[in-house]
């Protein structure tokens, strides 16, 4: 369904500081997925609905996500940017974005794979008359995420974070994901750190403001791709087409004798000499090249990647420029080239 809240910031400011040292190459929203950048599964599911003003709250990495993304023009929306200057947080990030935002606007996490209706949650946020509303997944084990509690009717009673149960039995814990009115930027103060979770949303509730919650369907795949963990994982649900719209594939000329065991998303200008075994689970940066006789499995290489012959690589992420000498064994390592 088509979205009626058109406008959304987007937060992608942090450090990523537990994907290092992969963030210290890129900034996490550049970290390659299936060879497109971890930020364009958001950006192309906004696009997807109509939401087509896209606020990028950025600080570190900002130069080189502007570089990456550009204007949104191959996604068919316009993206804008604003730079915080100083350390801002959740709420004071989205803040700094005020005089990019006209009436209702999504906000979320810049570290998210999800495939929801954006269309029909917009529609219970407007129908409610909600403040905000947050996007909410039930889940089995509650201790790691934050539980936000509703009343029959959506509304929201609780925060409570990382509790090990739920009394209600809903077990509906946060997304990172909001619809909000315009009127919840009057309560963040301007210009300094202001956060979502332990300041905004607390006061808000117990000020009494009419906050919901919107739970998505449970087949409604999620991922805060924010741990090294999540990231293999997130990598691995999207080759098993775990979106309906993410299609992995091999863009470049497989020669005789190399082995491919889908899934498999192969970049453009990879060179894989003969007796390879590539997949499962694989994803290969543009500009590989996989000398003879190697093995890789359950592994992500990202851009202009060199490996030797004879080498085996197992649940592995290795960053742009590292080089692999000859019959090298790499298991559960994350690899970057000395130099970052």
């Amino acid at each position: 369904m088509q979205s009626p809240i058109t406008r959304a910031v987007v937060l992608i400011g942090g450090l990523g500081t537990r994907l290092r040292p992969l963030t210290y190459q890129r900034p996490k929203a550049l970290l390659p997925l299936l060879n497109r950048p971890l930020i364009a599964y958001e950006i192309e599911l906004f696009a997807r609905h109509g939401v087509t003003d896209l606020v990028m709250a950025v600080a570190y990495g900002a130069e080189a996500i502007r570089a990456e993304l550009g204007d949104g023009a191959r996604w068919g929306v316009r993206l804008h940017y604003v730079e915080e200057k100083q350390r801002l947080d959740t709420a004071g990030a989205i803040r700094n974005a005020a005089h990019l935002l006209e009436g209702p606007f999504f906000a979320c996490n810049g570290d998210l794979v999800y495939d929801v209706d954006l269309g029909v949650m917009a529609r219970a946020h407007l129908d409610a008359g909600a403040l905000v509303t947050f996007c909410l997944r039930a889940v089995e084990d509650i201790s790691a995420y934050g539980l936000i509690q509703c009343d029959e009717a959506g509304r929201v009673t609780a925060f409570k974070e990382k509790v090990a149960f739920d009394e209600t039995g809903r077990n509906t814990v946060n997304s990172g994901f909001y619809a909000m009115a315009p009127e919840v930027l009057e309560a963040i103060p301007e210009h300094e750190a202001y956060s979502n979770e332990t300041q905004l949303f607390p006061c808000l509730l117990e000020a009494g403001r009419p906050l919901y919650g919107w739970v998505a369907p449970p087949d409604v795949y999620w991922s805060d791709v924010g741990r090294m963990e999540t990231y293999l994982q997130t990598h691995s649900a999207l080759l098993g087409g775990a979106v309906s719209w993410v299609t992995p594939g091999i863009n470049s000329a497989v020669e005789a004798g190399v082995s491919i065991f889908e899934p498999v998303d192969i970049a453009v200008d990879v060179e894989i000499e003969p007796g390879c075994r590539i997949g499962p689970g694989v994803a290969l940066g543009p500009g590989c090249r996989i000398g003879v006789g190697s093995v890789i499995e359950n592994s992500i290489l990202w851009p202009a990647v060199t490996v030797g012959a004879g080498v085996h690589i197992s649940n592995a992420v290795l960053a742009s420029g590292v080089r692999v000498p000859d019959h090298s064994r790499i298991n559960d390592e994350v690899l970057v080239p000395e130099n970052g």
